[in-house]
């Protein structure tokens, strides 16, 4: 077992619900290129990622899986959460050879490179997995129906990007455990630390925003530039 090395599972069987666009933002196309062909091609520029596994909708494995070397598709779910799960078990059923796995969502494509690297780095001397994040710097407020309700104190809030590194077998148990009891989280830092697992944060460039809502289109293109 190669210690420097691990598998990418990457997301893109969501169904883009808050886009609320015709096309569904994994397949959204910038200079050309789609959410896929951007991040796969970033990550496979990384050399301690062995093989990527992503996760679609069944109706575009077989068409994605002819396209692109050294790439596994898996069908996702119904959900976030039963997407990785499938893609876990997947794994597991093929005796997964390496500690750690490193998970990312395809609707993060300005993910840069050295911040990659450097988990997967910091990973390897890690026992229970690491996740990339920023601090809360704009004020946050409690709202209803438009109105502030309430301010609240930002102080040690950090918000929590992918990818994110963990120790696979204990991930795994995790989300064992949150399908079983049928429990509801963000990603996966939540589903370890629901299991009591410490996971540190990594400071990431804080150009790593997620593709949401169509105002962020503008964002993403700039920074693809």
């Amino acid at each position: 077992m190669q210690k420097n090395k691990c598998d990418a599972i990457i997301l893109a069987a969501g169904l883009s619900k808050r886009f609320k666009g015709k096309t569904k933002k994994q397949f959204i196309k910038f200079n050309n290129k789609n959410l896929i062909d951007l991040t796969i091609n970033k990550f496979q520029r990384i050399n301690n990622i062995e093989t990527i596994h992503l996760v679609l909708p069944n109706e575009h494995i077989t068409s994605i899986t002819s396209k692109f070397k050294n790439v596994s598709c898996i069908e996702g779910g119904s959900s976030r959460i039963k997407s990785v799960f499938n893609a876990l078990s997947h794994l597991h059923s093929t005796d997964y050879p390496y500690r750690n796995i490193l998970i990312h969502d395809i609707v993060r494509p300005c993910v840069d490179e050295s911040d990659i690297i450097k988990l997967i780095n910091l990973g390897n001397k890690n026992k229970t997995g690491i996740c990339l994040g920023y601090p809360i710097t704009n004020a946050l407020k409690l709202v209803n129906m438009n109105i502030i309700k309430s301010n609240i104190n930002r102080e040690k809030l950090w918000s929590t990007f992918t990818p994110q590194i963990f120790n696979f077998l204990k991930l795994f148990d995790s989300y064992k455990y949150i399908i079983k009891n049928k429990i509801t989280i963000d990603d996966e830092a939540e589903a370890m630390t629901i299991q009591s697992h410490k996971i540190k944060i990594l400071l990431s460039s804080p150009g790593n925003i997620k593709l949401t809502y169509k105002e962020d289109l503008s964002s993403i293109k700039k920074l693809l530039k």
